[in-house]
């Protein structure tokens, strides 16, 4: 068996990180599941309308896909504006 270490940063550098992110990509810290507005369960409960506790192996990758794909298309489009704006050279 393994051992798994956990790192634990203080609040100030969870600010700093979550600040960051924000000025990188336009968005901060993405909730992906555990809450009840966390991406994935809102794809299960309205896309699939399933109950998360509920949900088979397949509604459960559809979501977590779907869930992905959301913050991956925010952060693309971010991307696209930026390389519109700056025109830099693209191979």
């Amino acid at each position: 068996m393994s051992e798994q270490s956990t790192v634990l940063l203080p609040r100030s550098a969870l600010a700093d990180a979550a600040g960051e992110l924000l000025e990188q990509y336009g968005c901060g810290p993405v909730r992906f599941s555990g809450h009840s507005d966390a991406l994935y369960e809102r794809h299960l409960l309205f896309d699939d309308v399933v109950d998360p506790l509920a949900a088979g192996g397949r509604e459960r990758f559809e979501a977590a896909a779907r869930s992905v794909r959301d913050v991956l298309s925010q952060r693309w489009v971010r991307t696209e504006r930026t390389y519109n704006r700056l025109n830099p050279k693209r191979i």
